[in-house]
């Protein structure tokens, strides 16, 4: 997506967000106190965040998150950002979206959220990089310029759907008591000028990083999740998980892509069907930009792929092919290196066990990409989505070879 079609779509998400206002881009130094405006930061061509004008606490609280993600370079430049913005930097700052008010108009979300927290807030809005199941992502401050809750806009069906799964995810997980997760609180989940709106509430990240190194998922935190969804060893054939990956096959509309699919499974099913599996549960998107490291904790957000009565392990997988393939591409080298990764690896696992495993994730996340390719913004992934598939075909094919005899895998 080009800088310009980033911005037209920043343009329609904050007018659908300001309804009976007319919003506009503008280049000032000075802001014009009978609109609100959103601070380009660090620049229209090339932005990272918006983030609200004339409340310099506020647009520095914006920049104060962080994930395990980040470098230590990253983390600098936000403090630093984050430092100037409180002492009045947005003044350099003239990249802006203003939305003036019109006679008669409608409730804007400052004022919705206003009403739903109990108290007078503004929001930023984050800007991602275009996926098939973006959505508007608000950073919610109070007076004193606290973040005090983030907001998930569901502006699709796709993207409704995920706001609201995630919001009955927030609602069981909140049942358990956890030692080493922490996890955001649902404060609100309803229905807002035709948008799904998903409030919950902000977790104070820690400044440095920790946690050990990037590539290592944090094993500990994840046998706690584990252990709290088990639901005991079932022939992978026979669960409701391998059934439902069978079934979405016939979702898919591309018949080539819906044939490779279907082989693949035939195959893992044909030799490893009657294999016990260990069901519980999984995060769904475990990667170091959704989580964070705070006194002993394990800091985790962004539950909308959650879902239980799935092989224990998909997590681990995920982390680490998700982790390397940022660093170094999505290709089909780095999916093979990430698979024979000891990172990948629970200690307690044999090498079969994790090969199957390593399987079962590819034919996971497979079926989410056949089914996102699908909807709105689906071209996005098509290509990602290619190259999870032959994956998904090359590594069906030798887990379903013939052990030469004499050979352990």
């Amino acid at each position: 997506m080009s800088a310009d079609q980033n911005v037209e779509r920043l343009l329609r998400t904050v007018g659908r967000l300001w309804p009976g206002h007319d919003v506009a881009l503008v280049k000032n130094r000075r802001r014009d106190r009978s609109a609100r405006e959103l601070i380009f930061v660090p620049s229209q061509a090339s932005p990272r965040l918006l983030v609200p004008a004339g409340r310099p606490a506020a647009a520095a609280s914006g920049l104060r998150r962080f994930s395990r993600a980040l470098s230590s370079k990253e983390r600098a430049v936000r403090l630093v950002g984050s430092y100037a913005l409180r002492l009045g930097a947005e003044g350099l700052l003239t990249d802006r979206i203003r939305m003036t008010p019109r006679a008669g108009g409608e409730t804007s979300i400052e004022q919705h959220l206003s009403e739903v927290l109990g108290t007078d807030v503004v929001v930023g809005l984050g800007v991602g990089s275009l996926r098939a199941n973006q959505k508007p992502i608000l950073q919610v401050f109070d007076r004193d310029g606290r973040c005090v809750a983030y907001v998930k806009v569901g502006d699709s069906e796709l993207t409704a759907g995920l706001v609201r799964q995630e919001g009955a995810a927030l609602a069981g997980l909140a049942k358990q008591d956890w030692h080493l997760l922490e996890i955001p609180a649902l404060l609100h989940l309803g229905d807002w000028q035709g948008l799904e709106l998903l409030v919950i509430s902000a977790l104070d990240t820690a400044v440095r990083p920790a946690g050990g190194p990037l590539l290592q998922p944090p094993l500990e935190a994840l046998d706690e999740l584990y252990d709290r969804y088990d639901e005991g060893s079932a022939a992978l054939s026979t669960s409701a998980y391998w059934q439902q990956l069978v079934g979405i096959a016939d979702e898919v509309e591309d018949a080539r892509q819906r044939t490779a699919y279907k082989e693949a499974l035939e195959r893992v099913e044909q030799s490893h069907g009657d294999d016990e599996v260990r069901l519980t549960a999984w995060h769904g998107d475990f990667a170091p930009w959704n989580l964070g490291m705070r006194r002993g904790r394990l800091q985790l957000w962004d539950w909308e792929r959650f879902a239980t009565g799935v092989p224990a392990g998909l997590d681990r997988v995920h982390y680490v092919l998700h982790t390397s393939t940022r660093a170094h591409g999505f290709s089909a080298d780095v999916i093979d290196t990430a698979l024979a990764s000891p990172h990948t690896h629970h200690p307690a696992w044999s090498p079969a066990a994790q090969e199957l495993l390593g399987v079962l994730y590819l034919a996971s996340i497979t079926a989410r990409y056949l089914l996102g390719s699908q909807g709105d913004q689906g071209e996005v992934i098509r290509p990602t989505l290619d190259t999870v598939l032959d994956a998904l075909t090359k590594h069906s094919r030798r887990l379903s070879a013939p052990t030469p005899k004499g050979a352990t895998r």
